[in-house]
């Protein structure tokens, strides 16, 4: 059975329709009223007490005004009495039972909600709008500092300074290096096991997805680290990765890596550290977080998970909704070559049918996150050109710093979930002629530090990148625009 929505032009299926175009219906409602309730006041001579928002609403257990909050965490917060509602801007996001609300709107409909609010490292006001069930409003200004964010840059520095070191202390050097797949390579196995401790320990269900198409055992074709965390809604599937194996020895074009820090440890830590903001929230369709191995081999990894029958590979009885992949991470704005120009910064979204329109919703999702979130700087320029970018618009996007658009490009794990109709996002930082380590002996976290000027640009850089990633995924899960092209 299946119901059709005229505003969306897409074909959904009931389960899913409903309870979507429910959650749209609230927002539409609650949108309007904060539009009326103005008016209200011009067809009553009754006059009415002015609203005091912190009779209704307190932020960690203190009044509005009372409270401090701090950038890029999450604060509790209380509304009380029936019809009161909040509103706040796009870079103040609210959470209600650990799930984004999409309209940033809250109204109370019994007595009492419990949520709570999320800022960015950027946001650098918190203006709230509050409303009371009789349409009066006070905007409540919220001070706010700087604070540790979910996902920071910082500790994405500490686990991949851990990871990539060597030493005989091993509660000082992880030494997960030398990561290449085949041939039976036990660094990449070791690797392997420890990535998986990782997820488990956060409450994910926890797999090793291992494939062997050529009958050898003690040489499988792929080995990926599969978490999976279930949704509200058992009909869709989305998901999140990043391959975790690396060049191997005289590889093109550089002649391989044992650390592959920039290609990809970045983008395997990353993965890392969003499974630990995941943990507490709750998604509307069932996710997997996952690393994908043999990458570097022709996407064997990913394409494993997404072709084979097993309990915990994807699903073929479920809609693949959206795919986020994570891949050459750090070497992108804010950081800045040694000739001054930032890094470019890659962000594109697909299938790209169509070069002149917008073909996916999830475009609207990433450039809603880049440029109305984050307020990155949408069209910085260098004077010169960048030595690699984009395939359906670099002749005007060569000199484009910020180049995050709708685009056909390939050579990653993306592509895998895009032939199977998942709207996606692939994240790159600089590649081929605008990072020589590529692919090289020389992609090691030193040298990435040396290439961005500093261990703190580098992790200002890591930082942006996440958060752009982790919102895009957040509020690609409660847009039910974004469905499977083949649905």
């Amino acid at each position: 059975m299946f119901c059709f929505s005229q505003s969306h032009h897409i074909l959904n299926k009931s389960g899913i329709c409903a309870k979507r175009m429910n959650r749209q219906l609230s927002a539409l409602l609650l949108t309007v009223l904060f539009f009326v309730a103005p008016l209200a006041g011009c067809f009553g001579d009754e006059e009415k007490e002015s609203v005091v928002a912190a009779d209704s609403l307190q932020i960690d257990f203190v009044n509005p005004e009372d409270a401090i909050m701090r950038s890029g965490e999450f604060h509790d917060f209380t509304l009380e009495g029936k019809g009161n509602a909040i509103t706040t801007d796009s870079d103040v996001l609210i959470f209600i039972n650990g799930t984004y609300v999409e309209s940033h709107s809250v109204i109370v409909e019994d007595n009492t909600v419990f949520g709570q609010l999320l800022t960015t490292p950027y946001t650098s006001e918190v203006n709230i709008e509050f409303m009371s069930d009789d349409g009066q409003t006070q905007s409540v200004s919220v001070p706010i500092t700087e604070g540790t964010p979910i996902v920071n840059g910082e500790e994405w520095f500490e686990k991949i300074d851990f990871i990539t070191s060597v030493c005989t202390d091993t509660t000082k050097c992880g030494g997960y290096v030398n990561r290449w797949m085949g041939a039976g390579n036990g660094f990449y196995e070791r690797a392997a096991e420890y990535f998986k401790g990782h997820f488990e320990g956060l409450g994910y269900e926890t797999h090793l997805l291992r494939v062997t198409d050529h009958g050898n055992l003690a040489q499988p074709e792929s080995l990926n680290v599969i978490a999976w965390k279930q949704g509200r809604n058992d009909n869709c599937v989305q998901g999140m990765g990043g391959h975790m194996d690396i060049a191997p020895p005289g590889g093109p074009p550089g002649g391989g890596t044992y650390e592959g820090a920039y290609d990809n440890t970045a983008g395997t830590v990353a993965m890392m550290l969003y499974a630990r903001a995941f943990a507490d929230l709750t998604f509307e369709c069932d996710t997997f977080l996952a690393l994908w191995s043999s990458e570097e081999e022709g996407l064997r990894g990913s394409n494993a998970f997404a072709n084979n029958n097993c309990d915990y590979c994807l699903p073929q009885d479920k809609e693949l909704e959206f795919y986020i992949n994570m891949d050459m991470m750090g070497m992108s704005w804010p950081a800045h070559k040694s000739n001054g120009d930032p890094f470019p910064y890659h962000a594109w979204s697909g299938p790209d049918e169509d070069p002149e329109v917008q073909d996916v919703e999830i475009t609207s999702v990433l450039e809603h996150v880049h440029f109305d979130i984050l307020n990155a700087p949408r069209d910085l320029r260098i004077d010169g050109t960048y030595g690699a970018g984009c395939d359906q618009h670099w002749d005007e996007h060569a000199d484009l710093v910020f180049d995050v658009h709708e685009d056909t490009f390939g050579r990653s794990d993306h592509v895998t979930f895009r032939n199977l109709g998942a709207q996606t996002i692939f994240h790159l930082g600089a590649y081929d002629a605008d990072y020589s380590a590529y692919h090289s002996p020389s992609d090691t976290l030193d040298n990435m530090v040396a290439e961005v000027g500093g261990q703190e640009e580098l992790e200002r850089s890591m930082e942006f990148v996440m958060w752009a990633a982790m919102l895009e995924f957040i509020i690609a899960d409660q847009t039910p625009e974004i469905r499977n092209m083949n649905a």
